[in-house]
């Protein structure tokens, strides 16, 4: 079958622009998905792109539609920076923040539900109904529109008291961090709850991040609250949709670590998943072809092969991504974009790919820098030693290569404040995490994967010791930005 590719819409990048574009009719419901939708699990985990925000909207979708109550939250631009102006360091305070946070956070999602409570269930204040909407009426939560002042004000009443005077102060800190004005609630939310479902979805706490003390308390509380609010029935979920960089960046997390563990799961996508998604999008802007499979979707608009090298389309596009939903539909919107390049029939040839690939390399090597621009300042700099130079190494070659550049024989500019004598093993392993090198995994070292056998990177095989590996390449993302050298044979 034969399609019109100027009519190929394969929707936003963003859920939250694509929830109202179509997201809704193409969502993919992948393994993830569904144990998040039964409450099995509570932490979404993923790097950038990874399709969090796709899975808390469509969830969001689904269980209004159901008939419950969704509440849906995310920071808003100025939340760390407005946390760090106007509250006390923990030095200067004298105050745990970690369980100041967490009970602020508790007092916020109790607000928040009674208050949607309140709104949605006028019409029955009898009983605990009644007992929340009063509780609702007496505070003017429904006056109150912005969570994240809400939060700080709860934390603030706890500073003035850590940092007041002596006096009542062990009795209004105790009252305050035992929710005192919230608790007697509990029973009438139980109630409520009995024959209502509320599920809270957290999302986008990487915006605005500034790695700042207040923003890992914000987060490390809001992991503590989380698991006190889905204690209280199995009809209230509070989920939380969080970056890998952060999760793993965030020592106070892992003081509960034990606790969260079997909440938490790591999204991860493989090739035949990310075909079906591509194909159900194909799919919605092409209803006459709904009886095609996947493969068969993926050739209706793409040539099969790469006329040079043999290699599929198809896997010759996933190969510069790093198995992320976002940089494969960004990368297949090029090829769209470039149909004019292509000699093929109404169909995405090597020609359009390569065009495609001029912008999708820069933009994902960029992409890749600002991802862990927090941890990593000006990792351009450092990606920039590698222009013009080759895009496989032995490990002798890489090694001498990282050797010289964390002794300053390279000028990496402004990445030089973390990254002149360091140890070169330690920029070796810094690369291979963030997905800049890939790794040559033998086959007889990998026999239970079919990717064995392949240059592979830590986002397919996070466990293997590098030390182990004799050659490595650069991700073949960057190859083209960077005018890397392919190898000659």
């Amino acid at each position: 079958m034969r399609l019109d590719i100027r009519e190929l819409n394969l929707g936003s990048d963003s859920a939250e622009r694509d929830i109202n574009l179509g997201l809704a009719e193409y969502f993919y419901p992948n393994a993830t998905y569904q144990k998040f939708l039964s409450g099995r699990k509570t932490i979404l985990v993923g790097n950038r792109g990874a399709g969090k925000s796709a899975i808390f909207k469509y969830i969001a979708a689904t269980e209004t539609r159901k008939g419950h109550l969704v509440l849906e939250l995310s920071p808003e631009e100025y939340a760390y920076e407005l946390l760090a102006d106007h509250l006390a360091s923990e030095e200067d305070g004298f105050w745990r923040k970690q369980s100041a946070y967490s009970v602020a956070w508790q007092y916020l999602l109790y607000t928040l539900i009674f208050k949607n409570i309140a709104q949605t269930k006028r019409g029955l204040l009898i009983g605990a109904t009644k007992n929340i909407y009063s509780y609702v009426a007496s505070k003017k939560l429904a006056q109150q529109t912005s969570s994240i002042i809400t939060l700080v004000d709860y934390l603030k009443r706890i500073e003035q008291v850590k940092t007041g005077v002596e006096g009542l102060r062990s009795q209004r800190l105790q009252a305050l961090y035992s929710l005192d004005e919230i608790k007697t609630l509990i029973p009438s939310l139980q109630n409520v709850l009995k024959s209502t479902k509320i599920k809270i979805l957290i999302d986008e706490l990487d915006k605005g991040w500034d790695n700042s003390e207040d923003a890992k308390f914000f987060i490390a509380g809001l992991f503590q609250a989380t698991q006190k609010l889905n204690l209280i029935s199995p009809n209230l979920r509070v989920f939380i949709s969080i970056r890998q960089e952060l999760f793993d960046n965030i020592p106070q997390i892992y003081e509960d670590a034990q606790k969260i563990r079997e909440d938490v799961e790591v999204i991860r996508w493989g090739k035949n998943e990310l075909l079906e998604l591509i194909g159900r999008r194909i799919v919605h802007s092409f209803p006459q072809a709904n009886r095609l499979n996947a493969s068969k979707l993926w050739q209706s608009v793409f040539v099969a092969q790469m006329q040079s090298t043999g290699t599929e389309t198809l896997d010759y596009i996933i190969e510069r991504t790093q198995l992320r939903p976002r940089e494969l539909l960004q990368f297949c919107k090029l090829c769209a974009e470039r149909i004019e390049y292509s000699l093929a029939e109404r169909r995405i040839d090597e020609a359009a790919i390569a065009a495609a690939e001029e912008s999708y390399s820069e933009q994902k090597t960029r992409d890749l820098a600002s991802e862990y621009r927090f941890q990593y300042p000006h990792l351009l700099d450092v990606f920039e030693i590698f222009r013009g130079t080759r895009s496989h190494y032995n490990k002798e070659g890489l090694d001498y290569l990282l050797l010289a550049i964390v002794c300053g024989e390279y000028d990496v500019e402004q990445a030089a404040t973390w990254i002149l004598d360091m140890d070169y093993l330690e920029l070796k392993q810094i690369l291979w995490k963030i997905g800049f090198l890939k790794a040559w995994v033998p086959r007889h070292t990998n026999r239970q994967t079919s990717l064995a056998g392949a240059y592979l990177g830590h986002y397919e095989v996070p466990t293997i010791n590098l030390e182990n590996i004799e050659r490595f390449r650069i991700h073949p993302a960057c190859t083209s930005f960077l005018h890397l050298k392919k190898p000659t044979s």
